[in-house]
């Protein structure tokens, strides 16, 4: 199931969590499964691999559905433009799901380690 989506503000706490995030607009009548997925990103004509999550936030009290894809096989610098862009997705493989953990530290090591399972997803070999 692909789906599309446009970029929207968020509040930067990928960026200091070390992982910089594309925000994501909810597309209506979305119907994919709250969790961490490894998805297919592509934006323009270049097509990248990416960390995706959908839902809520627990581990900073966040209970609003957000979508949110940390692009995984790129340099910030060489991400498009992306206003007015269409961004599309195409989730691969559901990882876990949504969790609450007891200090951003947690959160960013349990990150760390799925960025390592959507790169076994793709078959590649570096590690962040």
């Amino acid at each position: 199931m692909k789906f599309k989506s446009r970029h929207i503000e968020g509040k930067g706490r990928g960026k200091t969590l070390g992982f910089p995030t594309i925000n994501l607009e909810v597309p209506k009548r979305f119907s994919l499964e709250i969790g961490i997925w490894a998805v297919a990103v592509q934006i323009k004509d270049n097509k990248y691999i990416g960390a995706l999550h959908f839902g809520s936030v627990p581990t900073f009290k966040e209970h609003k559905l957000s979508l949110e894809v940390f692009l995984i096989n790129t340099n910030n610098k060489d991400i498009p433009d992306l206003d007015f862009e269409d961004i599309t997705i195409e989730p691969v493989k559901r990882l876990r799901d949504v969790e609450l953990f007891s200090s951003p530290e947690k959160l960013i090591d349990q990150i760390k380690r799925d960025v390592e399972n959507v790169k076994k997803v793709f078959n590649l070999q570096e590690s962040i």
